[in-house]
């Protein structure tokens, strides 16, 4: 993503007040003192203004942009207004926007584009434009090669510094809001063999060859990797940019830390709202009927679930007869199971995600949440039956409690790091579905325990 070239004389809070002045003045069309206020905002507050608008009030301050600014704008819009604009604005438009964006932002407007206005924008753009576009189109979206960029500068590994420098002055020419870190150099064969620094470039001298002074030592990532996996490394390795290679090792583009934060933020987004049961893309600005479709099949789920362990509950129903107040009890037990659960599900994916747990390690992270669960389960059960025995005057059914809370958090240490591995292992994102398995163990468990213990017992509690 490039960086904005604006310099405004200071950061403008965008507050409610801004917001209605904008609004009256688009009323009024002063398209004067809109500009004026506009000049001084950076793009990406430009589209949090446009996100807090009305579509149509949206479109009438996005009208009165540049074309240059209209592609730093578009590309940081919410989804629903992006989409809006997208289907609203003409191809032409479209293609005059999408030229002056580096290609992986061109690339992603595109590919939200339908098929025949997709068409419609390649064909206006230059033939280099078009075919880079088609070719980055080709990569799957969650991908390196998805994520990446075209603008990149190599050199022949028997060139000289000089040239080299020359190569940056142009590329930085050609494409003056991009910020080139690394010169990457390849052999006769565009294979990758090493990189440079540019502020390391400019201190050698321009005689020498870039061979003898290269670093050989180069971090790359292939094509097909992961954007998750690719955020990972820029992480481990403290990287700015990497060079993407292709399966035979030839550069064809890169990634730099700014589209790194993007896909950081994208994934943990993500996941957030997995474990949640809600759409990825859903935004508090979703059409109702939208988000219905988007939650219902979960909630669905959550419904089988829920009669699931109300059969579980109807087992013991002549126990529940003999002692009612175990029917007021037994939420608790499930209840806490499921907080212990959420627990263990929150660490192990994120653990999975950042790489800090795999198969090797797993051993250790099991034997880790069930101890806790354990020591957990042993003094919120003792604290809990303690209450419950002076409370209700039952020792006997402050034990069950004791015994019931000890037996659920032990499962919800099990199972909070077994049904993430086991997605994971399946090839499923343990986001999707941990919450609502886990969740449903706990709550059966919960009360098998719980209407277990109270029925071994019932002699010595009633």
């Amino acid at each position: 993503m490039a960086e904005s070239v604006y310099t405004p004389q200071e950061l403008i809070e965008i507050d409610d007040e801004l917001l209605e002045d904008l609004r009256d003045l688009i009323a009024t069309r002063s398209d004067f003192l809109i500009k004026n206020i506009l000049n001084d905002i950076y793009p990406t507050d430009i589209a949090h203004i446009i996100n807090r608008l009305e579509f149509g009030q949206g479109e009438y301050l996005f009208s009165l942009l540049t074309t240059e600014e209209q592609g730093k704008v578009i590309v940081e819009l919410d989804d629903d207004h992006r989409e809006h604009f997208l289907a609203t604005l003409k191809s032409e438009q479209i293609s005059d926007i999408v030229e002056e964006l580096p290609s992986d932002e061109a690339t992603d407007i595109v590919s939200e584009l339908s098929e025949e206005k997709a068409e419609e924008v390649l064909e206006d753009l230059s033939t280099e434009d078009s075919q880079e576009l088609k070719e980055l189109l080709q990569y799957d979206e969650n991908t390196a090669g998805g994520i990446m960029q075209k603008e990149v500068i190599t050199v022949n590994q028997k060139d000289t510094v000089k040239k080299a420098i020359q190569s940056v002055r142009r590329a930085a020419k050609e494409d003056h809001d991009q910020h080139f870190y690394f010169v990457y150099v390849v052999d006769e064969s565009d294979k990758l063999v090493g990189s440079l620094s540019v502020s390391n470039l400019i201190l050698l001298s321009p005689a020498r060859r870039i061979y003898k002074v290269m670093d050989k030592d180069i971090i790359s990532v292939k094509t097909d990797m992961d954007q998750e996996e690719v955020a990972n490394i820029f992480k481990k390795y403290n990287l700015v940019s990497a060079p993407v290679v292709d399966f035979s090792g030839r550069v064809v583009g890169r990634i730099t830390v700014d589209d790194i934060v993007d896909v950081i933020e994208e994934e943990a987004s993500e996941d957030i709202f997995r474990l949640g049961g809600v759409g990825p893309n859903e935004r508090i600005s979703t059409p109702p009927l939208v988000s219905l479709r988007k939650r219902l099949p979960w909630l669905s789920v959550y419904l089988f679930t829920g009669l699931v362990t109300s059969s579980i509950i109807n087992i013991f129903h002549s126990t529940i007869e003999s002692l009612v107040v175990l029917a007021a009890l037994m939420p608790i037990v499930a209840g806490m199971g499921g907080n212990a659960g959420t627990q263990a599900i929150t660490l192990m994916v994120r653990g999975l995600a950042l790489g800090e747990v795999d198969f090797s390690n797993a051993r250790k992270a099991l034997i880790k949440e069930i101890s806790v669960g354990l020591l957990n389960g042993s003094l919120v059960g003792f604290l809990a039956g303690s209450i419950i025995a002076i409370v209700y005057g039952n020792l006997m059914l402050g034990v069950v409690m004791f015994l019931a809370m000890v037996t659920n958090l032990f499962v919800a240490g099990l199972m909070g790091t077994l049904v993430p591995l086991g997605l994971k292992w399946a090839k499923i994102d343990p986001a999707l579905a941990s919450a609502v398995l886990v969740t449903t163990c706990t709550d059966a468990f919960g009360f098998i325990s719980f209407l277990g213990f109270a029925t071994l017992f019932l002699s010595l509690l009633t």
